[in-house]
């Protein structure tokens, strides 16, 4: 899960907007193992060179003066955007990969597209998004939501999944130590609902399979509800 580059850059310019880390440091972050990380900006949202891809260490202390209070983790699927608000052209590239990073203010977001081994960061337009729930309200959502389906799983004797393996999610300096629970909690049940979704659990029915299912979304809602709260409030 810490391979989601949404999940760094949103964590980094939080960081840096704090003043707890530099831009040189927080741009060596955001590229961890990647090869490289560029930023394309068609629109001149940015006023980079709308011609060619720009790389993240020129571009992330522009980004970075964009926002002033705070840079949010948004992680789509079809039926959940939230906190992307629109355009329809951005909803659609971000659902398209998963992730995206949204300026609470709104006019920026951010999606990205691997390319081989590195990142390309394609600049949007941005409604103002919906404000995260607070960490604490997303964190306890999120174990009433663990509780709950594993009630009905187990009542159901239908497998939920692997257990959750080691997130490896490590936010940027700033963060307090229960946002960092809480994100490495949040992305090991997201990690272990995807693989689980992957399969039908050995459910002996239709029904059992649909339920687990839905069961399955559920608690990945609420898991990635968790994790993008964790990362957007600093």
């Amino acid at each position: 899960m810490q391979s989601l580059p949404s999940l760094r850059l949103t964590a980094h310019l939080n960081a840096v907007l704090r003043f707890r880390v530099g831009v040189a440091e927080a741009t060596a972050a955001v590229l961890a193992d990647d090869v490289a990380h560029h930023v394309v900006d068609p629109d001149d949202l940015l006023g980079l060179d709308p011609s060619a891809a720009t790389p993240m260490a020129t571009a992330l202390p522009v980004i970075a003066t964009r926002e002033p209070e705070m840079w949010m983790l948004a992680l789509p699927v079809p039926g959940a955007l939230a906190p992307l608000r629109g355009p329809a052209e951005l909803n659609l590239a971000a659902v398209e990969v998963g992730e995206a990073v949204v300026a609470a203010g709104g006019g920026l977001a951010l999606v990205p597209h691997a390319v081989g081994r590195g990142v390309q960061w394609r600049a949007f337009r941005a409604e103002r998004p919906f404000a995260p729930p607070s960490s604490y309200d997303a964190e306890r959502a999120l174990s009433e939501t663990v509780l709950s389906a594993a009630e009905t799983l187990t009542r159901l004797d239908v497998a939920a999944g692997p257990r959750p393996l080691a997130g490896g999610v490590v936010l940027a300096p700033g963060y307090s130590p229960r946002q960092r629970v809480a994100a490495d909690r949040a992305a090991r049940l997201l990690m272990a609902c995807d693989s689980a979704l992957s399969s039908d659990g050995s459910a002996l029915s239709a029904h059992e399979a649909g339920v687990r299912a839905r069961e399955l979304r559920r608690l990945r809602a609420a898991a990635a509800d968790a994790l993008c709260a964790a990362a957007s409030w600093m």
